[in-house]
């Protein structure tokens, strides 16, 4: 995305944000009780978890035609995009009767947000724009309805960067003035780089939700002295004699509500080059970035986004460029390259924590749900360990221990799941990513394709045979070995497709 670009779509966000607060204004008092700004967190100068932006989905990969329902700090949402191309998020609830909105669909003449169930139809703003059976008692009857607060359904702040659709969790005319006066945290390098200037992006805006607790995989994302062993044969390697080289210095942790820590770390992460030096930084409530700066202004920029849908399960986005310079024919070929290319390495290299991360999160929340006892459960000697103990610190201290106690409420046990819950793939990345769902669908026609192939190359072996061809024949054997290779390509494009489903 250009930055001119980026401006414009700015400015008019901030526009649009202007208008919608007005709109806002009329339903205030219509905002259910779990969608009021959310009580301060109990300590002075704590974070306030609902007063930051939160990317909830990649908005090219999202229909503009239909809903998309997502969660966030537990509240139940619907996002969609209006007439005016604005991306627009709601609560997930019709004022009529409840039903959720984002099993809805966009009425195309006006470009309204229609609930299903009786057919209430919302603006962007969060306003009644008709409801049919108040019209048919009388237009006045409907006009009434209309401009009654009670028929307003909550609408959030929502804005789009770096390709991302993001969300304020408060919604009301505060949330609204507010939110316009705050930047999400995202990469500041590659937002005003030239995009030129990068000569290759990888994990190209990887999305996938976690049955994982925010915290363990917040912490896990922001740890790499994991990843020669858990990751050993996919992204690197146990037995290299880099494999426990971990050093992290530089800590600074408590910055502020601005940045939770940074550090430096010098490890090396293809477990064959010899170590390098990252600056690793991390900004509440989502952004972990890996810097490693190069000669002559070129870097390698790693991120993540990691974000609570709820106590249990948090969304991912991954994504990562490098710039430096780089042959024309070269930086075609790699823009080229397929984004599920990418997605199924990435699928391999979270699955490799999810079983540890999974029975880690029962584990640490067993004496307290909220994980306070985390100094007490863990023991941490190693130096690699400061990264999860600057998290912690932050997590645990201004982070008030997340969102739930630092709203006053009483956390709650993590679910007990089984593998095939915790490593779905499909569910939790593939049936929402374009890219790996138009790939599934090619695999299986392929598939149909080769088992068709083999069944009529059997057939017109037995043919050949029963009008006389000898069985050692070429007319015998070249069907034969026809079948047995489009049997053979059948069975590898099942265990492709088994990547895209489970692993």
């Amino acid at each position: 995305m250009k930055n001119s670009a980026r401006v414009n779509f700015r400015e008019a966000g901030k526009e649009a944000q202007a208008q919608d607060a007005a709109a806002v204004a009329t339903q205030q008092s219509a905002l259910a009780p779990e969608d009021a700004p959310a009580p301060a967190a109990p300590e002075q100068g704590s974070f306030n978890w609902y007063k930051n932006w939160y990317p909830v989905a990649i908005a090219d990969d999202l229909d503009p035609l239909k809903p998309f329902a997502t969660k966030l700090l537990g509240k139940e949402l619907v996002v969609w995009r209006d007439a005016e191309g604005q991306w627009r998020c709601f609560q997930d609830k019709c004022p009529h009767r409840l039903a959720p909105l984002s099993e809805g669909r966009i009425e195309p003449s006006d470009g309204t947000l229609q609930c299903s169930y009786h057919g209430w139809r919302y603006s962007g703003s969060g306003t009644a724009a008709a409801i049919p059976q108040a019209h048919f008692d009388g237009e006045q009857v409907e006009r009434t309805a209309i401009a009654s607060k009670r028929s307003c359904v909550a609408s959030y702040p929502t804005q789009v960067l770096l390709g991302m659709i993001w969300v304020w969790p408060e919604s009301g005319l505060v949330a609204f003035i507010e939110s316009a006066a705050v930047e999400p945290a995202v990469n500041q390098r590659v937002r005003d780089i030239d995009p030129g200037k990068v000569a290759l992006t990888t994990n190209q805006n990887y999305v996938r939700d976690f049955t994982v607790a925010y915290d363990i995989l917040y912490e896990n994302i922001s740890d790499q002295s994991h990843v020669p062993f858990a990751h050993h044969g996919v992204a690197n390697n146990r037995t290299s004699p880099w494999a426990a080289h971990f050093a992290v210095t530089n800590v600074k942790g408590d910055l502020g509500s601005a940045d939770g820590y940074m550090y430096d770390l010098e490890w090396s992460p293809d477990a064959i080059n010899p170590p390098i030096r990252q600056r690793v930084r991390g900004v509440p409530p989502t952004y972990i970035e890996y810097f490693t700066p190069k000669e002559n202004g070129a870097f390698t920029a790693l991120w993540f986004h990691v974000v609570p849908l709820d106590e249990h399960t948090t969304r991912v986005f991954n994504h990562a460029v490098i710039v430096q310079p780089m042959h024309p024919a070269l930086k075609a070929l790699a823009a080229a390259r397929p984004r599920w290319i990418d997605h199924m390495l990435l699928n391999e290299i979270f699955d490799g924590d999810m079983a540890y991360l999974a029975k880690a999160s029962q584990y640490a929340k067993e004496r307290d749900p909220g994980g306070n006892t985390w100094a007490q459960d863990y023991y941490l000697p190693a130096g690699a360990d400061k990264s999860a103990i600057a998290f912690r610190k932050w997590y645990h201290g201004r982070g008030a221990g997340g969102y739930v106690r630092a709203a006053g409420g009483t956390p709650s046990r993590p679910p007990q799941l089984t593998r095939e819950q915790i490593m779905d793939r499909w569910h939790q990345h593939t049936a929402h990513c374009p890219s790996c769902s138009k790939a599934l669908a090619r695999a299986r026609g392929g598939q149909q394709v080769m088992a068709a192939l083999a069944a009529a190359m059997v057939l017109l072996t037995a043919a050949r045979l029963g009008v006389g061809a000898a069985p050692a024949s070429l007319a015998a054997i070249g069907p034969m070995a026809a079948a047995a290779g489009a049997l053979a390509f059948s069975r590898l494009l099942t265990r492709k497709l088994q990547a895209w489903i489970w692993r």
